[in-house]
């Protein structure tokens, strides 16, 4: 039924008006008008209020709380323009709320740990219940598919690496031992960090986006009443995926950075293939691999802590969805360099 009736040139308003009915008022208010009777009118909101106010000397039986409303357009006295103004917070606020932040998700994180070591206890003492069919997805998506990316970054990074090794190294004559420091810097540093950064980016991102639609669609909280244990499904296999992938991808990471230092040796420095090779046996120790692919666990381990656990808290929306995939990835990337920072000076402080 039409709120908007029009007899001639009369207009009478009918129940509740609304910016619903803008687009009804444009048309039955148009060419000459003789009056708007607001006698059957319950209510008009503000917007449509603005659509009739150029008509008001023509309005008849305005209720007295109508009449408010168009009073308030009216008021020269209020200023449009106005923006409320934004509570920015002073340093010593902003200081103390990351510290704050700071804490709630070390606690957070904390809690998070402690109720994977406990649930992954459980699922090592009951292999038969363990989920081998998703362990192996997840190594493909979170490995395999990353390979090439990885892959890619690393044999750049080796390329622009050897470059200015060669740059500088020929101003002494010394061109010969790029071998030895790229070698060395490539095994124990460079390629771990940049697979496991990549890794973390693309990896990290992915599992908090699953897990939060799964939230966003209710497939949780289906799953708790089904009794099972979303921690269990949802977390232990990509953990444990991410930590049996992520030294392959870095051992591969390896040979092709070190594939791309190898090009440039031969071609800025007339170092040869077989020449560079001998010299890497011969200087390179295995241990330094050995290094590289130890951290490599405790980088993947981390990667898919962080990005299940900021999948658990997305809340019921899609803007909290970004926000977390979003916080997700520069929290991997930040405990995969600080992982390695501490690794770093372990290794240095024993001599290793």
């Amino acid at each position: 039924m039409s709120k908007i009736k029009r007899q001639a040139g009369e207009i009478s308003l009918h129940g509740n008006i609304s910016y619903k009915d803008a687009k009804e008022i444009r048309n039955k208010i148009n060419g000459d008008i003789t009056c708007i009777d607001f006698a059957k009118l319950s209510s008009i909101d503000y917007a449509s209020a603005i659509l009739l106010s150029k008509y008001r000397a023509k309005f008849k039986n305005v209720s007295k709380n109508v009449a408010s409303i168009f009073d308030l357009i009216d008021d020269k006295s209020i200023d449009r323009n106005l923006k409320s103004r934004k509570n920015e917070l002073n340093f010593i606020q902003f200081f103390g709320k990351n510290i704050v932040d700071f804490f709630r998700n070390t606690l957070s994180l904390s809690e998070f740990l402690g109720e994977f070591l406990i649930k992954n206890l459980k699922a090592l003492l009951n292999p038969l219940n363990f989920r081998f069919k998703e362990l192996s997805n997840f190594i493909k998506d979170g490995g395999v598919n990353a390979v090439f990316i990885v892959l890619l970054t690393s044999f750049l990074i080796g390329i622009v690496l050897a470059y200015l090794g060669s740059a500088m190294l020929a101003q002494f004559g010394a061109s010969i031992y790029i071998v030895d420091i790229m070698g060395v810097l490539t095994l124990r540093e460079v390629a771990p960090l940049i697979a496991a950064i990549v890794v973390a980016g693309r990896t990290a991102s992915s599992f908090t986006a699953q897990i939060g639609v799964m939230k966003i669609t209710e497939e949780i909280d289906a799953m708790k009443t089904m009794g099972l244990d979303p921690f269990g499904f949802l977390v232990i296999p990509r953990v444990i995926a991410m930590v049996f992938a992520l030294p392959l991808v870095i051992f591969l990471a390896d040979v092709i950075s070190i594939l791309g230092q190898m090009l440039v040796a031969q071609n800025i420095l007339d170092i040869g293939f077989n020449e560079y090779l001998a010299r890497f046996k011969d200087s390179i120790e295995l241990r330094h691999l050995y290094i590289g692919l130890f951290k490599a666990p405790f980088f993947g381990a981390a990667i898919a802590i962080i990005g299940c656990m900021r999948g658990f808290e997305v809340s019921h929306n899609a803007e909290s969805l970004g926000q977390k995939t979003t916080i997700s990835v520069v929290n991997a990337i930040f405990c995969v360099i600080a992982i390695d920072a501490v690794f770093a000076i372990f290794f240095m402080w024993y001599g290793v």
